[in-house]
This record gives C-alpha cells, structure tokens and sequence, in this order.
C-alpha cells in the first residue's frame, strides 16, 4: 500500500475514534502532500520529503517553545512529532550513515570537498531519511 492511501485511512480510522490529535495531524500532513501535488500522486520517497521537512518544523518548534518557557506548547507539539514519524521510516543510527557515507565515496571515487555534492545526492538517493546536517558533517569528514 502506497504511502498516501495509508495516511488517508489512517486518517478516516483518526476520525471515526474521534482522535482530535492524530486527525488533525493528519490533516495537516494532508493537505501539505496535496499542496505539491493536487491529487496526492506522489511516489512514496516524495512524501517522505515532504513528511521530513514537517518533521523538521515541528522540532524547531520544539525547540523555540522550550527556549521560552512554554511547555504546554512544548507537550503538543512532541505528541505531534510521534504521530509524524510513525508515517517515516526508520532513522538510521550514525554508524549506519557513516559506513554509507563511505561506500558512497569509494563508489564515485569521490577524493575531495569538490566531490561532496555529487556524495550527498547519492545519499540522499539511498537514504532519504538522514537528516541533512548530520549527513553532510559525515560527508565533510569522510572527504577531509
């Protein structure tokens, strides 16, 4: 099953148990895929993207309410982040990215920091779930 129908019946089973969080949630992951793409046919590796980058604003959000004291805030937007990564998948652990990493240079024969755009695509390619500061701090240090 393609990754949109699930958050399509994910998100009917969310309204049907009258989960107000996980639904609105949901909706808002949504109405982010159909905002690129009007009828939400997107291949799976796209949404992920998508999904990644929502991920992302959560966390700085996160960040931002703890910075200022607000931690009911805070709690929210935690649930939220959970109820977003179930539709990710697994992280990789740094050990995972950094054997990539080197597989990747050893594969493009890549020799200096000229070569770190083409390693980065191809991680990218392979792992679209890395976050992109940690993989390209790994990229940078494989390539010193």
């Amino acid at each position: 099953m393609k990754l949109f129908e699930t958050i399509n019946r994910d998100l009917i089973t969310a309204l049907k148990a009258k989960d107000s969080e996980k639904l609105s949630v949901l909706r808002m992951v949504k109405s982010k895929i159909l905002y690129v793409n009007a009828r939400g046919e997107l291949e799976d590796n796209e949404i992920i993207k998508i999904i990644n980058k929502y991920a992302k604003e959560i966390k700085e959000t996160i960040t931002e309410t703890k910075k200022v004291g607000r931690e009911e805030e805070t709690k929210q937007a935690e649930t939220e982040l959970k109820i977003v990564e179930e539709y990710l998948p697994k992280q990789l652990s740094e050990e995972e990215v950094k054997a990539l990493v080197k597989q990747i240079v050893e594969e493009l024969k890549a020799s200096s920091m000229k070569d770190m755009g083409r390693v980065m695509k191809e991680l990218l390619a392979k792992a679209p779930s890395v976050d992109g500061k940690i993989a390209s701090q790994l990229v940078r240090e494989t390539l010193k």
